[in-house]
């Protein structure tokens, strides 16, 4: 049979375990699309228990070449690709099944996402894990990313000047690259994106990324550590670990292991702030914390009116909501502007969103 996954059901397809190291090592093929969705009989082979779309959620969604084909029913989504796709578009999952590349989904997806969320799906795809809300901790690890900026980048000049191309560019430079969790990336934008996108505007050098350290002990020799966000200083000459602490560091062997990475960090030379989910929902705590970082780092002091210290600190709250609500499932940040926008228009203020976990979906 003949079946192009695409939009959400390609991403929950390259969230697969078993597909890591195909899809790490760039194993890509040319994107035939079908003119029409799977016939009944194909879709009941497709979805049978135990086979790779069996336990995604319904309806599924694929790409046809022909508009006539554009139909959808509880098992089936079908989506008009206009023109053909260039290489580099899908991963073959073999028995003519085919999936969006981790390169082409947020093309793919832009038009459904917001630009946060758009960011957010670009990290997860250059990070080090992938969104899984059956795991305990709503997720599980990758050794290799899914992709990198550069094949993102080559990509999109593939694309030219199609939809969503220039979107998807602008998101790729606020994107995380390397992050080692969901809330590492949530962090790291906070820390960075500029205090009109409601965060610090921190220099972000590099998530989990590798520092040569010397091992403490009655034996002393190399070794290496990966701080989970390392800022930076204006110039780039200076840098600071931030550690986000999750439930795994409560464990006694973890705290072993983290109080061994903080003496050496700072045997090297290198401070390290910690952060748990007290202090990242705090905002008055995180504000002096990121000050404390910006002493240390040598960043000018900015002076604002009362005005501009309450418009950047209601944009930095707006962030902190806006972040709480992105699960990577769910994806209605669209739905939330319009709501918001409504809202406004009707002279009703803006709407109070309720924080949730990040997997809360």
């Amino acid at each position: 049979m003949d079946a192009f996954v695409s939009h959400t059901t390609a991403l929950e397809v390259l969230r697969r375990w078993d597909l890591r190291g195909r899809l790490a090592r760039g194993e890509r093929c040319v994107a035939h699309v079908p003119p029409r969705p799977p016939s009944g009989r194909e879709l009941e082979e497709l979805l049978a228990p135990g086979t790779l779309l069996g336990s995604l959620p319904r309806p599924i969604d694929v790409l046809v070449a022909d508009g006539r084909g554009r139909t959808r029913s509880c098992d089936v989504r079908a989506h008009l690709q206009a023109g053909p796709l260039p290489e580099g578009s899908a991963v073959d999952l073999g028995e003519g099944l085919l999936c969006t590349s981790p390169e082409h989904l947020p093309v793919q997806m832009a038009s459904r996402l917001t630009d946060l969320e758009l960011t957010c799906l670009l990290s997860e795809l250059l990070g080090l894990y992938a969104i899984d809300p059956c795991q305990d901790e709503g997720m599980f690890q990758r050794d290799e990313p899914l992709t990198t900026p550069d094949r993102v980048l080559a990509h999109l000049a593939r694309l030219g000047g199609r939809h969503g191309v220039d979107r998807v560019r602008r998101a790729l430079g606020r994107a995380c690259v390397r992050s080692g969790s969901p809330r590492e990336t949530k962090l790291a934008l906070r820390l960075s994106l500029r205090p009109a996108l409601g965060g610090w505007h921190l220099n972000l050098l590099s998530m989990n990324e590798g520092l040569a350290v010397r091992r403490l002990g009655e034996c002393p020799r190399s070794g290496v550590r990966r701080p989970d966000i390392l800022i930076g200083s204006p110039d780039g000459s200076e840098a600071v670990a931030v550690e986000y602490l999750g439930r795994k560091h409560e464990l006694p062997a973890r705290m072993v292991q983290d109080v061994a990475r903080t003496n050496e960090l700072k045997a090297l030379g290198v401070s390290e702030y910690l952060v748990r989910r007290e202090q990242y929902d705090d905002l008055d705590y995180m504000d002096a914390l990121v000050e404390k970082i910006r002493g240390e780092l040598g960043y000018p002091r900015v002076g604002l009116t009362r005005a501009s210290a309450r418009e950047r600190r209601e944009r930095r709250e707006e962030l902190y909501r806006e972040l709480e609500h992105i699960d990577g499932v769910s994806w209605l940040g669209r739905k939330r502007e319009r709501a918001r926008a409504a809202m406004r228009s009707a002279g009703e203020g803006t709407c109070e969103l309720v924080p949730l976990e990040a997997y809360g979906a």
